[in-house]
């Protein structure tokens, strides 16, 4: 199916040339002469793409695009605007706005901010469709992934999710570990059977032996009954020892012999029960350095990192923040009630700067504590806690006063010099890279005074 483009402008001229250039370009085209009209065809019609003028009459470019953007938020919206406007060009962007072309454009200019466009919307459909491939197969919790680097550990999860391999999560505190855990089992052939957890670093030594093995009556003074340990409770199941960085090596040497042998012996019991267990374990720490400094059994490091799944923190996978702020906006606007639909762009665009030292963890706090706290149909900067802004104030990475051009400037400039360096300083392929042309190029090598 052609892609389906709405030209709305109050000059019949450019309509009609836009409407001949993009024809040629294989597109269905609908034109209209007014912010009146526009607003009816949207009513009556989903488009891919709309393209509007700025300044119309009654109804301008920035109604349409609100407009547009209510009945579809995937549609995608490029403002036409004269060079003196530019600044209303921004406040579109900020709006919603996919793009915009300065007037008078070049038939080139326009040819590849349309391609440009239709190219992200379908790596977006792609990814949609990735994703409910994903949940289909992962469907116990609420695991994102958006990134590259979490779409690759979710392509690892499919091969090994079947098997009765052992697997070694690594990760910072917050990163997600258990929630990986829980899907590994939940989507495994014992999803059935236990799923058993315990966090290693928060038991003492010695109860936390008992609690793993369990132990007969009498075995030690407090013993007034037996008890059976989270291992044989596992039985079948999966047993998930968080922070096993933290066990004692004593203990680990009896880990290990579960491992291997599959016995569990009780504490005060000359008996040992048979188990078959499937074992995931994590940690935030470095774990080669515990085994260097003799704080880890490297026979059991080995026994259990069948599979490794390393997690990024999530400074460094930042294309997964919009998708799980609107998941956590989602989750508790239901729990505390409140009719809370999304966040606004500049708040979405601190979240995105924030580097999240507690990583998801601290971003499920902080849009709970905001969700209870907000008054608006929306999350915005007044909602969010203070320390954020100075954050990223010490780090001089957000100014109060700043304008969205200004971010917007700064962003284009940095990719300007980062994919320039990479090609080599080569101009041609630079502007290749970017999806635009030579001319494009160089003004703005010179509005940002790169030197060439």
């Amino acid at each position: 199916m052609k892609p389906k483009i709405l030209v709305v402008d109050d000059e019949p001229d450019i309509c009609k040339a836009l409407e001949f250039l993009l024809k040629r370009e294989d597109y269905a085209v609908t034109t209209v002469y007014s912010g009146e009209e526009a607003l009816e065809k949207l009513k009556a019609e989903k488009f891919d793409i709309v393209l509007t003028d700025l300044k119309m009459g009654k109804v301008d470019g920035l109604t349409v695009l609100e407009r547009a953007k209510n009945l579809s938020a995937d549609t995608a919206v490029i403002i036409m605007t004269a060079f003196a406007s530019i600044e209303s060009a921004v406040e579109a962007m900020k709006k919603g706005a996919t793009d915009y072309i300065v007037k008078p454009f070049l038939n080139e200019e326009i040819k590849i901010t349309i391609r440009k466009v239709l190219e992200q919307r379908k790596i977006i459909t792609e990814n949609i469709a990735l994703k409910q491939q994903i949940s289909q197969h992962m469907a116990c919790t609420d695991f994102v992934a958006n990134s590259e680097s979490m779409l690759k550990i979710t392509e690892t999860l499919e091969k090994v999710i079947p098997t009765k391999s052992n697997i070694f999560i690594l990760g910072e505190s917050g990163t997600g570990k258990g929630l990986i855990a829980e899907l590994i089992h939940c989507n495994s052939p014992r999803r059935d059977k236990p799923f058993i957890s315990i966090n290693c670093s928060a038991i003492p030594e010695g109860l936390l032996e008992s609690e793993l093995f369990g132990y007969k009556k009498g075995a030690f003074t407090g013993a007034v009954s037996d008890k059976l340990g989270l291992i044989p409770l596992a039985d079948e199941g999966t047993l998930f020892l968080d922070e096993i960085g933290d066990m004692s090596i004593n203990l680990q040497a009896k880990v290990l012999k579960v491992v291997e042998t599959g016995d569990v012996h009780p504490l005060g019991d000359t008996r040992s029960k048979t188990v078959d267990v499937r074992l995931i374990s994590a940690t935030n720490k470095d774990i080669e350095n515990l085994i260097k400094d003799g704080k880890f059994r490297e026979d059991l490091y080995w026994r259990l990192n069948v599979i490794e799944i390393k997690i990024p923190p999530l400074r460094e996978r930042k294309d997964d923040i919009e998708m799980l702020t609107k998941q956590f906006i989602s989750k508790f606007a239901e729990e505390h009630k409140k009719n809370i639909k999304g966040i606004d762009r500049e708040a979405l665009a601190l979240f995105t700067e924030y580097p999240w030292p507690g990583n998801v963890r601290e971003l499920s706090n902080i849009i709970e504590r905001s969700i209870v706290l907000a008054q608006g149909s929306q999350l915005t900067m007044d909602d969010l806690p203070d320390k954020l802004k100075k954050e990223l104030q010490h780090r001089g990475s957000y100014d109060a006063s700043s304008t969205l051009k200004t971010y917007i400037g700064d962003y284009e400039k940095n990719l300007l010099l980062k994919i320039y360096e990479s090609r080599n300083k080569n101009k041609e392929e630079t502007a290749k890279s970017l999806g635009i042309d030579l001319a494009t190029l160089y003004r703005k090598f010179k509005k940002y005074g790169i030197e060439e």
